[in-house]
């Protein structure tokens, strides 16, 4: 770790050299003045593309409710398709008539299994009961076909459900081990990557309706893309106005990855407000978590804490300069964002902001206490604070209000998710972290225990952690997926939180030290047309 020579106010007329430790971050990778510059209005061919895909949903509309010719397993395919292609947001309600008629009419008996594994993935996702027997009491052959099936089905299970565990591991052992080892099973992936890399493959011509599905998908994916291009323009212009990224001395500027994450965990075109929101709180939360790491000293984070509590910019004036331009940054983008809840939903959730960045700020203190102490927290005790300081619940907080949840997410949901969240951030993350110096982290606690024998166990115990822990938001966001469309919505915000935490984190801290393959998804999902 460097050190950076800081000038400092001091109490007089004179300033005060002060060392401080730099952790060397990357620069961004993204020319911010090129973003800014994309266009903010839609061209001709675009709103010709409007024209052309506002047809095309209503002839794939036509082919899921065809009874005449659609049955039961290629319905459930035609389904699939277009949940893997990231068009199936359009056909909601159809989708869950359809599910909803098959499982009352007792229709899965008479599938395949490749169709049942199908089936009982859909209905989970769904909020409809779906037993496990439904996979298991049937014949079963050992088909490549079947035990892919099998394989994504076992990842919808419930706590308690070893009988899918099973089913996983006689999946494993006999699919290629590439497909197991570098790829993530379609519940833990971002539905938005998963369309782009479905639309990106190399296919065969297909059937009609399949060309029919993509022809849609590719004008949708397109079209999402440029809205999202021109609300990047707009985040990356407040990015600037806030002045953060020139402290680039000290804290990552990650702005852009942190729209791309935005763009992940809430992709549909009418969540305009929950992807801006999400997109500033998780630059910002970038910058704090650097100075509560790395830069700050214990009597300004102290400071910072207090005057967050105090929610007041009179309470900044005391702040040492850098600390003022985050303060600033953190009290006018929240409340922006809870002003436009307001205005356009009727609830105050300022109150909520606030006690959410307060509640962050103290784990950050507690994390930099440890460090600062020398104490090593037991792994419970580490997580009971750690699932705050994964910044999830700061960031889900924000986001389900603007996406029209005003009422929020059963806490639950957001406990796991985010405990997901750390759990994956610290697998990634540890080697650099401690090479750094930095807080303890989920691996470290196992490595202290005495019944673990080194990195390998503790890396495998926290790999059985994040497992359990989907299982365990696997029952929660089922059982709320039936409820109202607000909380279904934040079920669904929640699942993907998790999902793409898996994926930025999958090769690396694609954060904190960006690989080439994040660069290369954000890329590809932000700026390349398909």
């Amino acid at each position: 770790m460097a050190t950076v020579v800081v000038l400092c106010s001091g109490g007089g007329d004179y300033q005060q050299q002060r060392r401080r430790p730099s952790a060397n971050y990357e620069p961004s990778s993204w020319d911010y003045d090129s973003i800014c510059s994309s266009p903010t209005t839609q061209t001709q061919q675009q709103q010709q593309a409007h024209h052309d895909h506002h047809l095309l949903i209503n002839r794939v509309r036509r082919l899921l409710l065809d009874d005449a010719t659609t049955s039961s397993s290629r319905r459930l395919r035609l389904i699939h398709e277009l949940q893997s292609v990231g068009v199936a947001y359009h056909f909601r309600e159809e989708i869950r008539d359809i599910l909803a008629s098959i499982h009352h009419h007792g229709l899965s008996g008479d599938l395949d299994l490749h169709s049942a594994a199908l089936l009982f993935r859909l209905l989970r996702g769904h909020g409809i009961p779906a037993s496990t027997d439904m996979l298991l009491l049937r014949p079963f052959f050992f088909s490549s076909t079947n035990l892919h099936a099998l394989y994504e089905a076992s990842y919808l299970a419930f706590p308690g459900e070893t009988v899918l565990d099973e089913a996983r591991a006689l999946a494993v052992q006999s699919l290629p081990a590439a497909y197991v080892q570098q790829q993530l099973p379609l519940h833990w992936t971002a539905p938005r990557l998963q369309a782009m890399w479905s639309l990106t493959k190399q296919q065969q011509a297909g059937d009609y309706e399949t060309q029919i599905v993509r022809e849609l998908a590719r004008t949708d994916f397109n079209l999402v893309q440029s809205l999202h291009r021109r609300e990047l323009a707009e985040v990356t212009r407040w990015w600037k106005h806030t002045g953060l990224q020139l402290q680039g001395e000290f804290a990552r500027d990650r702005v852009v990855e942190c729209f791309f994450c935005a763009a992940c965990i809430a992709p549909e075109p009418e969540l305009v407000d929950c992807r801006e929101v999400l997109a500033k709180a998780g630059a910002l939360i970038v910058h704090l978590d650097d100075i509560y790491d790395v830069y700050g000293t214990p009597e300004e984070v102290q400071a910072f804490t207090d005057a967050i509590a105090a929610w007041d910019c009179a309470s900044s004036v005391e702040l040492p300069e850098y600390m003022k331009v985050m303060y600033k940054a953190i009290w006018e983008t929240s409340t922006t964002a809870a002003d436009r809840v307001l205005r356009k939903q009727g609830y105050n959730v300022l109150p909520l902001y606030k006690k959410a960045w307060h509640e962050l700020c103290k784990a950050f203190l507690t994390e930099a206490r440890w460090h600062r102490q020398g104490y090593m927290p037991s792994l419970g005790e580490y997580l009971a604070n750690g699932w705050v300081t994964s910044t999830g619940p700061l960031l889900l907080l924000h986001a389900l209000p603007a996406a029209g949840a005003a009422t929020g997410a059963p806490p639950r949901l957001v406990e796991l998710a985010s405990t997901i969240f750390r759990l994956c951030n610290d697998g990634a993350s540890h080697q650099a972290e401690s090479a750094r110096g930095d807080a303890p982290s989920s691996i470290a606690c196992c490595m202290a225990e005495a019944w673990c024998a080194g990195e390998g166990q503790a890396r495998a115990t926290v790999q059985g952690l994040i497992a359990d822990t989907w299982k365990a938001l696997n029952k929660e966001a089922s059982s709320v997926a039936a409820q109202s469309m607000p909380v279904a919505m934040a079920a669904d915000l929640c699942l993907n939180l998790a999902r793409i935490i898996h994926c930025i984190y999958q090769d690396g801290d694609g954060i904190t030290s960006p690989t080439h393959r994040m660069k290369h998804m954000v890329k590809d999902l932000l700026f390349n047309p398909i």
